[in-house]
């Protein structure tokens, strides 16, 4: 049964921002809630729901903060985003929108965090856990995508704007530094692990588990001493100590997990630990539709199909893998040289119509990844090496001989994270360059090159004063 948990803040939305009379013309009309009136659980419930929706944004994970991180990735080729997909982006002309979702996401989470005025009770306690996590998520991303990576040594003192109160129209704020930033998105997860809920109904809420996996991203992205044993830790509290709710994927289930026409095939399953809840009611508000979405620029019969795999990426998959079922050459191209795939793991249509297939975002194969890739840091080679070959022989896919682990470990996350968004992030929280080695015009990106980071659009410096732009651009 499809769930819209996200309309009633959308109606209360168009409630606040509908002007039709005189009165309305009043700075705070005294009929419409205000910070200081949010007095009820309810009305909590929906500003957290606002936070996710927002979220969803097409501009955000509805679509494009997604399928960035495989536009500029090495398996991947397209016709359109070409500015980004050859590396060629600035503060003037880029394709980079989600830095406003993010902080819109961030401030409906910091009204929840900072209100004072409904009683603390055990549900509030929760909403409110749940409200940092979502923050943490937002600053993850961005710290992930505007600023150098923490093992770089580069340019640390260019985080993001760290915004932790109420809004504030005037507010002026610089950047943070990148410690600062992990410091803060470290101490929300922590707080998500004490108050969320174990396992909500509905895998569009996030829970102790989804804090529990993004430490362990976290921890293997900021890499400092200790990190790698906190990663490890908690990757392996959410494969061994999880609620039933979340578990792999059976392997005979993994096609129809992804493009199965019905929502009980795909929805709500064990293996999602956090989706994106879509339906035609928050459509409307998010943007997304046959112009802008996944299926439409990755799906054969999207509108704007331009998104494809190639032939290398392709035929690294064994025959036998169960992922290598998830491409198709049906009406490729032609013209490119050689001809590249479509994946299918974006479907369009569903049961309830179209676009309004939830989008996963956190899934329990990356614990099983992080754990694999914890192990590695931590010197246990060995039993990295051993369960990394028995995940991909879960997929039906090729083992290895782990002579070169971390790369093993990097190509199983790209084979089993295609058109997820993992792939330019993963190469660049180990500064390891890009390198295409077919359908590219820029075809490399160095390690550590200026790129790897995004610049900040010109018109959000213009509206931030002390805020400013990352060295190079």
């Amino acid at each position: 049964m499809k769930k819209y948990f996200l309309i009633s803040i959308i109606l209360f939305s168009a409630q606040i921002m509908t002007s039709c009379e005189d009165e309305d013309l009043d700075v705070v009309p005294e009929y419409l809630d205000g910070i200081n009136t949010i007095d009820t659980e309810e009305k909590l419930q929906l500003f957290l729901n606002n936070a996710y929706l927002n979220t969803t944004n097409a501009s955000a994970f509805g679509a494009e903060a997604l399928f960035f991180g495989d536009l500029l990735s090495d398996g991947m080729f397209a016709s359109s985003y070409l500015n980004t997909a050859n590396f060629n982006y600035n503060a003037l002309v880029n394709d980079f929108s989600f830095y406003g979702s993010m902080y819109g996401t961030i401030l409906y989470c910091n009204i929840v965090i900072n209100n004072t005025i409904v009683e603390e009770n055990e549900n509030v306690h929760r909403i409110k856990a749940e409200a940092k996590i979502l923050r943490a998520f937002a600053y993850f991303e961005l710290i992930s995508t505007y600023s150098a990576t923490p093992t770089s040594g580069q340019n640390q003192e260019y985080g993001v704007p760290l915004v932790l109160g109420d809004f504030d129209i005037n507010l002026q704020q610089p950047r943070a530094s990148v410690a600062e930033v992990y410091d803060q998105i470290i101490s929300d997860l922590e707080a998500g692990v004490e108050g969320a809920y174990d396992a909500p109904e509905y895998k569009n809420y996030l829970s102790k588990t989804a804090a529990r996996l993004l430490l362990s991203r976290v921890y293997l992205t900021r890499r400092a001493s200790g990190d790698a044993e906190l990663a490890l830790n908690y990757a392996t509290q959410v494969i061994n100590n999880s609620p039933s709710a979340f578990a792999p994927v059976d392997p005979a289930n993994y096609e129809s997990y992804f493009i199965g026409m019905q929502n009980s095939q795909c929805e709500n399953q064990p293996e999602t630990i956090w989706e994106l809840d879509l339906n035609f009611n928050n459509n409307s508000s998010t943007g997304i539709g046959s112009n802008l979405s996944l299926p439409s620029y990755y799906e054969r019969t999207g509108t704007r199909s331009s998104f494809l795999f190639t032939q290398n990426f392709y035929n690294s998959f064994a025959d036998t893998d169960v992922r290598k079922g998830m491409f198709t050459a049906t009406g490729v191209p032609q013209t490119d040289d050689p001809t590249g795939l479509w994946t299918t793991k974006w479907k369009r249509a569903s049961e309830s119509g179209n676009f309004v297939r939830d989008i996963k975002i956190l899934r329990f194969a990356e614990a099983q990844l992080n754990r694999i890739e914890a192990l590695y840091l931590t010197g246990q080679t060995g039993t990295a090496l051993t369960e990394l070959n028995a995940f991909a022989t879960s997929r039906g896919g090729n083992t290895y001989a782990g002579t070169d682990l971390l790369n093993d470990i990097l190509t199983e996350r790209y084979k089993e994270f295609f058109a997820e968004g993992y792939r330019f992030f993963d190469l660049k929280r180990y500064n390891l360059p890009i390198h295409r080695t077919s359908n590219c015009i820029e075809c490399d990106l160095p390690a550590n090159d200026l790129r790897f980071v995004f610049p900040i659009d010109d018109g959000v410096l213009q509206l931030n004063e002390p805020l400013t732009q990352y060295p190079g651009y």
